[in-house]
């Protein structure tokens, strides 16, 4: 996301663009006050896209407004996201119900001492009496890892079994998760000649999906976010032991960065030696196991298959999209529908069978110069390719555990400019695109795709004006 260079603008000229972006967080905290089912299913379609095309065109215009400004407006920057931050915190949750599920599972182990993993939440008789409860994945085991089950057991015991308590801390926690990776986000790019700390952080604090999808409705992607970003950080503060067990500590939440502990460690090894790696792998096994502990007493009846079937689920995914498009293939040739299971089959096969070669062959090409920079790319890489790509089920959401680490990487990194180009258009999924089945993938994902990779090869307008500068100064020369 470059821009021309152009005449410098005042500071202060953010003001427009933060006011107008906080008079529509309020305007969606009031919509929302009496919960979503308060206005019509209509209303409600053309309110979302009302906000959803407001928020992204005065992202884009304060985006633009930070690269003309005359000097960095990083105190702006932050005072508007608090002011956004505290309006998403109070506004009720409106599109997804996953809070509630962390509140049903926090309460199942508080109150009636089940373990989540073993136990369904139908499982408890009368459930539907029970204030603390909320219909969310009833007939499912707890999708989350250990270290989430474990947060949301304390969140659910300070809460005293007050519902509206315990969503506040939830919120609260990702609020702080929000500060700690706007941070992290800030120290890092003033550590680094590559970034600017304005830009950064303004894509992060600013950003909508952040905001409505993590805060608002409160999704704990953004943890993962937070501790993949951690390592990262670590990375190039150059304390090597702590990145090992701040990536179990996430694999631990939810299960996607264990495929970035090999490259973790095989870093940590080049950078520090094998006993800094082998006590850093003891600190963190031991970490893991007092975490587990607790729900793995019970391994032998813990619900794996289910657990299993929750992960592969077909949603909104490139899984989703083939076998759609096969699907509407079949009802205009009918002697193809029998093939339906085959072809589902052929495309999970395609799909995992690929994600383990790329795997595979990122763990192996490791370069004789492993940098900091060059493990934050290797392992942004590994999980696009896993959650945008591989994975049979995707939300929007889950680009709160993409974004953090692509702002690391370079401005003109095709994958950071990417997920940055993701992460607005799927704000698009609090319309109807969210049920959009082979419209969603293809209009919120493939599209940026072939946008970015259009552009891979031509010369970006901060490149061309380099280049220009250069010539000019080689004519003033002769």
């Amino acid at each position: 996301m470059q821009l021309s260079p152009s005449p410098n603008i005042r500071t202060n000229s953010l003001v427009v663009p933060g006011v107008l972006t906080a008079a529509i967080y309020l305007f969606i905290c009031l919509f929302y006050v009496k919960g979503p089912q308060a206005h019509s299913k209509t209303f409600r379609e053309l309110f979302a896209w009302f906000f959803c095309g407001a928020l992204l065109f005065l992202f884009w215009k304060g985006y633009q407004r930070i690269n003309q400004a005359d000097k960095p407006p990083i105190r702006l920057i932050v005072i508007f996201a608090g002011l956004f931050c505290l309006l998403a915190f109070l506004t009720v949750p409106f599109h997804s119900t996953d809070v509630f599920g962390y509140i049903n599972r926090g309460w199942q182990q508080v109150h009636y001492g089940q373990n989540p993993y073993v136990h369904h939440l139908n499982d408890i008789p009368n459930w539907r009496q029970d204030p603390m409860l909320r219909e969310h994945w009833i007939y499912n085991p707890n999708p989350y890892g250990f270290l989430f089950t474990l947060l949301a057991r304390l969140i659910v015991t300070l809460s005293t079994g007050n519902w509206w308590v315990a969503l506040a801390l939830f919120k609260l926690v990702n609020v702080l998760a929000y500060a700690a990776t706007g941070w992290l986000l800030w120290s890092a790019s003033k550590r680094v000649s590559y970034l600017r700390p304005d830009t950064v952080l303004y894509l992060f604090l600013w950003n909508p999906l952040i905001l409505l999808h993590h805060i608002a409705n409160g999704h704990n992607d953004l943890l993962v976010g937070l501790l993949v970003l951690l390592a990262a950080y670590l990375a190039i503060t150059k304390k090597y032991f702590w990145i090992v067990p701040a990536l179990v500590a996430a694999t631990l939440l939810k299960f996607g960065p264990l495929l970035l502990i090999p490259p973790a460690l095989v870093f940590v090894i080049k950078r520090s030696g094998w006993r800094t790696a082998a006590l850093s792998c003891f600190v963190a096994l031991v970490l893991g196991a007092l975490i587990c502990f607790p729900y793995l007493r019970d391994w032998q009846t813990l619900r794996l298959v289910d657990m299993q079937d929750n992960a592969t689920l077909i949603d909104n995914s490139l899984h989703s999209l083939l076998i759609h498009i096969f699907e509407n293939i079949a009802r205009v040739f009918s002697s193809l529908a029998p093939l339906h299971s085959t072809v589902n089959s052929a495309i999970k096969m395609m799909l995992r069978g690929g994600l383990l070669i790329f795997v595979l062959y990122q763990w192996l090409r490791i370069p004789k110069n492993f940098t900091a920079k060059v493990f934050g790319s290797k392992s942004l890489l590994i999980l696009f390719a896993l959650i945008c790509v591989a994975s049979s089920k995707f939300n929007a959401w889950y680009m709160g555990m993409l974004l953090p680490l692509a702002l690391l990487l370079d401005d003109d990194y095709w994958l950071r400019r990417l997920v940055v180009l993701i992460s607005c258009t799927e704000l698009l999924s609090l319309t109807f695109f969210k049920q959009a089945y082979m419209l969603n993938y293809f209009a919120l994902i493939l599209v940026p795709m072939l946008l970015i990779f259009g552009q891979r090869n031509r010369p970006t307008p901060v490149a061309e004006t380099e280049s220009l500068g250069a010539l000019r100064e080689g004519e003033q020369a002769v």
